[in-house]
């Protein structure tokens, strides 16, 4: 069962690669990344994506960096946000629809990452805070969708992980891989 789940990742994951210009990145531009964090296990099988987490490219006096929903909202260089990667794997999509006005970056900053994955709080997940800023431009990246819509969150050992934070399979969430599809 193990090796069917790892094959199907890889053939689901598409391009899995280092990709993208970094030299080109711009505000706005979506960076995906695979991350060896606890919660990323639980993400890629249930979501049938090695992208596990994602951030939005911010300009900066620095130049562009990537603001990422971590422990909490943050601002760090790219490079610091691929070393983070397995293999150094990335993708950066830049949505057809690009942003009007800058990223209300002070807005987000310091807010606690949201362990609960709730839409209804202060708290953020990275695919989140991407989508939150995207659609406060009206622009929708993709649209939420139900947990249980995932067909591998129905996996005995994703449905305990759900259960034990609280998360139920019939809220809506937005994942990496839910951006990634849309873009």
């Amino acid at each position: 069962m193990k090796k069917l789940l790892l094959i199907l990742l890889v053939l689901l994951c598409g391009s899995c690669r280092r990709g993208g210009d970094l030299s080109a990145l711009r505000e706005g531009d979506i960076v995906f990344i695979e991350t060896t964090s606890f919660q990323s296990k639980f993400v890629k099988l249930g979501m049938m994506s090695i992208w596990s987490h994602c951030g939005i490219a911010v300009d900066t006096p620095e130049g562009v960096q990537i603001m990422e929903a971590d422990t909490t909202v943050r601002i760090i260089p790219i490079e610091r946000f691929i070393d983070k990667s397995v293999g150094g794997k990335y993708i950066i999509k830049r949505p057809k629809q690009q942003l009007s006005q800058p990223i209300e970056q002070d807005k987000w900053l310091g807010r606690w990452y949201d362990l609960k994955f709730n839409f209804d709080n202060e708290e953020v997940y990275c695919s989140e805070l991407v989508w939150l800023i995207y659609k406060e431009q009206d622009i929708e990246l993709c649209p939420a969708c139900k947990i249980n819509s995932h067909f591998m969150v129905r996996f005995a050992a994703l449905q305990r992980a759900l259960e034990e934070r609280g998360i139920s399979p019939e809220q809506y969430a937005v994942a990496p891989c839910d951006l990634l599809r849309a873009l």
